[in-house]
């Protein structure tokens, strides 16, 4: 009987805990969602090349300068700059900028220049090749060259915020607003009736310029006038020269025609350019000013003259490019 009751009672035990309501599962916490992390705009990369420069500075001045600029370029912000490794060429500057898809690359050199140096920069578009900015200063102090650095970023964001802006326009005026069906089909009606030949829209990608295979070696500019003004118009000549050929900038000075053979070396496939400056004072009613004269002659690595030129301009500058335009228009291939 015993037994028999032990038996009930275990059957009762187990159907009651089989009849239990499970328990109610914990309700588990929803995570709070993570924030999406905020897009950065991608900056314009900028590659700066060390500086060539003339053999009376120090040999890392160069190197140090492209440093500075790269440290003030990243600390002004708005472009991504780094510097290029020393051994990259002045020919392959434009293939290895692009090999690190770079929007743009800085070069330049150096002159003495009393207590300072004569800094000439040049800023290329590295999707065209072309320079887009350019600027001669003369640096006496690292505050100098700090403010020559900001001065092309700024340049090149002012540029990209350009290029930002038109591109948003013409998005916007790519999609016009949809014209009711009968509005559309007078307007498709009357269009022939006031049709003109259509205007050619510039190309908004320049063109790239092709430089000849011949470079050119700019020898310093001569000339009984002062060393700022004649470092300015060596600045000039080799600016105005790059922009044509690929230009080189060497030590020498004087006459180019018997140093031609010892610039070129072993490099023969280039010219030798140099130059005389002179200036005289020019009267225009009650006033007078200076005018520059430019004497530009390009040598053979043999010394022979293969051209001249001359040019006048109230500024250096002017002077000098408008003697190697007329020889740029005669010989663009520097032969």
């Amino acid at each position: 009987m015993g037994r028999a009751f032990a038996v009930v009672l275990l059957g009762l035990s187990l159907a009651l805990v089989g009849a239990a309501r499970p328990p109610a599962p914990k309700p588990t916490a929803t995570p709070s969602p993570t924030p999406a992390p905020t897009v950065q705009p991608k900056l314009p990369m900028v590659v700066i090349y060390a500086f060539d420069f003339s053999s009376d500075l120090h040999a890392d001045t160069g190197t140090k300068a492209a440093q500075l600029f790269v440290a003030e370029m990243n600390a002004a912000g708005g472009v991504d700059a780094l510097q290029a490794p020393a051994t990259v060429k002045r020919a392959d500057f434009l293939s290895y900028a692009k090999s690190l898809s770079a929007s743009y690359y800085v070069s330049g050199y150096m002159t003495p220049l009393g207590t300072g140096v004569s800094l000439v920069e040049q800023v290329v578009d590295v999707s065209t090749g072309t320079i887009v900015l350019g600027a001669t200063a003369q640096i006496a102090s690292f505050e100098d060259a700090a403010s020559q650095a900001v001065q092309l970023r700024d340049g090149i964001v002012q540029r990209e915020q350009g290029k930002a802006q038109a591109f948003d326009q013409s998005s916007a005026q790519a999609t016009p607003a949809p014209l009711p069906s009968n509005q559309a089909n007078i307007s498709a009606g009357i269009a022939g009736l006031f049709k003109h030949r259509a205007k050619e829209t510039p190309d908004p990608h320049a063109t790239p310029i092709v430089k000849p295979a011949k470079g050119v070696f700019v020898v310093h500019v001569g000339g009984g006038l002062t060393a700022g003004e004649l470092s300015s118009a060596t600045s000039a000549l080799y600016s105005a020269l790059n922009q044509s050929y690929v230009a080189r900038m060497t030590n020498a000075s004087g006459d180019a025609a018997k140093q031609a053979n010892a610039i070129c070396g072993s490099d023969r496939n280039n010219t030798v350019a140099g130059g005389v400056l002179s200036s005289k004072n020019v009267r225009r009613g009650l006033f007078s000013h200076k005018q520059y004269t430019f004497s530009f002659a390009v040598y053979t690595c043999f010394g022979a003259k293969l051209a001249e030129a001359s040019g006048d301009g109230d500024s250096i500058s002017s002077a000098v490019n408008a003697a190697v335009a007329s020889y740029a228009t005669d010989h663009p291939q520097n032969s």
